[in-house]
Order: C-alpha cells, then sequence, then structure tokens
C-alpha cells in the first residue's frame, strides 16, 4: 500500500510580496547521502573516501553540491511557492563543502515578480549552520501557476 504523500503549502502569485522571506533547515543525513549514491552513481573519491578526502585537505568527504539542489527543489515545491510551483532555473554558487549529518538553512527572498508570466525571482542563501559558514548563495527562477 502507498504511504500518504505529505501536501504542499499553496501560495497564489497575486499573494506572494516582493522581500517575502522563508527559510527552511535540512539536513544531510545518511539516508540522504545513500539515496543520492544510488540514484546517480557520483562515487568520486572525493565524495566516498574520507582518506582520500582528507589528503585533499578537506575535513573528510565531501557532500554532493547537488544535495543542495535536491534540498532546493524540495523547498519551491513543497514550501515555497509550493503546490503551483514549477522551478524555472537555479543558479547556485557553491562556497564552502559540507558534510555528512551537517545542517543546511535555506533562506530565500522573493527579490522580483514577473507578472506577464507570473514568475518571481528569489534570492537563496544556504548556510552550513553546524559550521557556521555559507554553503551556497544564488538566485531561483519560478513559475506560479495557480489559475488559468
Amino acid at each position: 500500500m502507498d504511504e500518504p504523500r505529505p501536501n504542499p503549502q499553496v501560495f497564489h502569485y497575486d499573494d506572494i510580496a516582493l522581500g517575502r522571506a522563508d527559510s527552511r533547515d535540512y539536513a544531510i543525513t545518511l539516508d540522504v547521502y545513500r539515496h543520492f549514491l544510488a540514484a546517480f552513481g557520483d562515487e568520486s573519491p572525493v565524495h566516498v573516501d574520507d582518506d582520500f578526502a582528507k589528503s585533499r585537505g578537506f575535513a573528510g568527504k565531501v557532500m554532493h553540491g547537488a544535495l543542495l539542489n535536491g534540498f532546493v527543489s524540495h523547498f519551491i515545491g513543497m514550501v515555497f511557492p509550493g503546490r503551483d510551483s514549477l522551478l524555472l532555473a537555479v543558479d547556485l554558487r557553491y562556497a564552502n563543502p559540507s558534510y555528512l549529518d551537517d545542517v543546511i538553512r535555506l533562506e530565500t527572498v522573493v527579490t522580483q515578480k514577473m507578472d506577464s508570466r507570473q514568475i518571481v525571482i528569489l534570492d537563496a542563501t544556504l548556510t552550513n549552520a553546524t559550521r557556521n559558514y555559507p554553503a551556497a548563495r544564488g538566485r531561483i527562477q519560478v513559475m506560479v501557476k495557480d489559475r488559468v
């Protein structure tokens, strides 16, 4: 039997204000890491071998940057704007590595709206809350198609 799916938030385009801020914390758990490896197979030594990563100056195996993109996807589809949104573009610039068991805080601010296409632009900051440093910054473009 299928498990019930969580309900995404619902924000209508017309109700989204410039300057709106939202955030959510995401944990890089062993389960998240293993599922990523199983799905995409990127087993570069810097991502799977602690000793190799340490020999390159890292604290341990470096988590894939694409995990942060996955958190962005979840945030857009489930948190804000939620159900009626379609992620159009993500431009993330990675600042520092993240590691297993780190918590990443994703914070967004609505900086632009394009009424003709019902698109919102979000500035995003991803902070490694565990290590107290920036993980990535970027811009996210989202279409909010809640009315036809």
